[in-house]
């Protein structure tokens, strides 16, 4: 049986699809609708407890661990300077020769991050996310999980067990990378973050987009679904409604996707969970794949990005 669509409460024609569980190997199976208007997937029959498909010792954002606070030294925060603000430019060229710049620098830069921002991060997991960003140079840094065992207090960078409904306060950038489709209301959480945002500050929203290459060719087997954590699975025009809703001029789109979306859903096409012994996220040695295949994989998604058609986008969301 259909039900309303969770981003435009669509009710006609809507499809549903059976998708086992198989990041953890459960091989549970949950209804899925894709929904006929705005393209967009979404979970129907969720389980009553969540916790046990978030298991903090095998769960993969919770897997890192939190690294010694540092703060960054010199040549560290040269490199960061020149990376983010052009600053230093002699000093810090010099020290980024060679240097593969993490992502985490584009996300700062492209959303106007300056060093003494109020930075939030809702699902932050363990928080190693924030902790790379203390060492560009960042301090004033915040994470919230409600799946995280316990809160934590570092200093600069503080974790709750809370949710983004929460929080008070302000934040110059809230970023959600990957923790929005875990969400049972998207609308509600983006008007949240809308509301804890200064005028003029960004909201982040990386998530998987539905309908492009995963989808098309892995269907039920894409990885991109992972029943049943993920709630919703937005197409990009499902996404572009959801933040204009929530009052957000969507100032740029990237797609993001990697070879994990290739790798990973081809695994699930032959029954191999993610967290399998020959998993090529536990061990490349016992995998399928070479890691020539795996290149090809990556060749292969970065053309798909370049088309609009990756299965993972950032949507730089702004408040004006």
């Amino acid at each position: 049986m259909t039900t309303a669509c969770i981003i435009c409460s669509n009710t006609d024609g809507n499809e549903i699809f059976s998708v086992k569980e198989l990041q953890l190997g459960l091989g549970e199976r949950f209804q899925y609708q894709l929904c006929k208007n705005c393209g967009s997937m979404q979970l129907i029959d969720p389980p009553a407890d969540f916790s046990r498909y978030y298991p903090n010792e095998d769960y993969y954002s919770f897997k890192m661990e939190m690294k010694e606070l540092k703060k960054p030294g010199f040549i560290q925060q040269a490199k960061s300077d020149y990376l983010l603000y052009r600053k230093n430019k002699l000093v810090g060229s010099l020290l980024s020769i060679g240097y593969k710049i993490p992502e985490q620098y584009h996300w700062a830069k492209n959303s106007k991050a300056q060093p003494g921002d109020a930075i939030l991060d809702v699902g932050c997991g363990n928080g190693s996310l924030l902790t790379q960003l203390y060492r560009m140079g960042f301090t004033n840094l915040t994470g919230v999980d409600p799946f995280i065992n316990e809160a934590h207090d570092y200093g600069p960078i503080k974790i709750f067990k809370k949710e983004i409904h929460d929080l008070n306060g302000s934040f110059d950038l809230i970023m959600m990378h990957h923790s929005l489709e875990h969400m049972f209301q998207p609308l509600k959480a983006l008007q949240k973050a809308y509301s804890l945002l200064n005028k003029n500050k960004y909201l982040l929203v990386r998530i998987p987009v539905m309908g492009n290459y995963g989808w098309q060719h892995y269907k039920t087997f894409w990885c991109g679904l992972d029943a049943p954590r993920h709630i919703f699975i937005p197409s990009e025009k499902g996404m572009r409604m959801l933040a204009t809703n929530a009052g957000f001029e969507i100032e740029k789109v990237e797609y993001d996707s990697n070879n994990y979306v290739i790798w990973c859903s081809e695994q699930y096409v032959r029954g191999i969970p993610l967290h399998a012994a020959e998993s090529w996220s536990m061990n490349h040695e016992k995998s399928l794949f070479t890691k020539e295949k795996i290149k090809q994989f990556q060749e292969k998604i970065m053309n798909e990005n370049k088309k609009n058609n990756g299965d993972t986008a950032a949507y730089y969301l702004k408040k004006n």
